[in-house]
């Protein structure tokens, strides 16, 4: 019975050799050496590096609006076209224009910061007429061209934060309104509340028209809803409203103003 015993454990032993001895072998294939592009080899490794370097933060938008109001003794209200309006006619208590077009907005946030922006604007040369109300709004006419009939001191429109999609071939991060703006050195210390009076009179009395929160707002961001067939906002329905509001007792006469426009970093 004890040789039994012994022969059992050598055997015990000799087979913790062998597994002992066959991890042994186990190795990592050697680390292949650098790629050359004068000496071949079955492998080798390639260093892959990419530079980002930062970009600018832009602004992009239709460079022209238009209304256009025939007089019927009730105050009017529309929304801004980008093309000129053609062919208006009075109908009932309304003005119908043709031609009309949705207004583009766009930022480019290229800085790669994340810091947020805001887009706001001051007013000049200035000769809209007495008592008129431009606002900017994410609501608007149904149809440019067309206007509604309202009170001047009664906005048609509901108040409506203008809503974003990304550009076409922008994977961006949509803007997401900011709860905390200030800009002292423009003007203003308080977030924008839809609809939004235009107004300022110079570069450090401008109007919040929207901010974007930090870490949003990155890359080419479109004021519309939809998904953008082209580059441009192509394809996307706008939400980027500038809203007039006519009394009925203006006088005939062609009026202007210049909406000065910018787009600074940081909500």
């Amino acid at each position: 019975m004890a040789r039994g015993r012994r022969g059992n454990v050598v055997a015990l032993v000799l087979a913790l050799v062998v597994v002992i001895g066959s991890a042994s072998w186990t190795a990592s294939p050697a680390a292949a050496a650098p790629c050359s592009t004068s000496t071949g080899a079955a492998s080798c490794t390639i260093t892959a590096n990419l530079t980002v370097t930062a970009g600018t933060l832009s602004l992009e938008a239709s460079p022209s609006l238009y209304w256009a109001v025939v007089t019927t003794g009730y105050d009017q209200w529309s929304s801004g076209s980008s093309a000129a309006l053609t062919s208006c006619a009075a109908v009932g208590s309304l003005t119908h224009c043709s031609s009309g077009a949705a207004p583009v907005v766009q930022v480019l946030d290229a800085t790669g910061a994340g810091s947020g922006w805001a887009i706001s604007e001051y007013l000049s040369a200035n000769t809209m007429p007495t008592g008129y109300v431009l606002k900017f709004n994410g609501a608007g006419g149904a149809t440019y061209g067309y206007t509604q009939v309202s009170p001047i001191a009664t906005d048609p429109f509901s108040g409506t934060t203008p809503g974003n999609v990304c550009d076409y071939s922008s994977s961006c991060t949509a803007a997401t309104a900011a709860s905390s703006c200030s800009h002292a050195g423009l003007g203003f210390s308080t977030c924008p509340s839809y609809a939004v009076t235009l107004g300022g009179t110079n570069a450090t009395t401008q109007v919040d028209l929207y901010s974007a929160t930090a870490a949003t707002g990155l890359g080419a961001v479109c004021f519309g809803s939809g998904t953008a067939s082209a580059t441009g906002c192509t394809g996307t329905t706008s939400s980027a409203f500038f809203n007039l509001g006519v009394r009925g007792s203006t006088a005939v006469g062609t009026y202007a103003a210049t909406i000065n426009m910018a787009v600074t970093s940081g909500p």
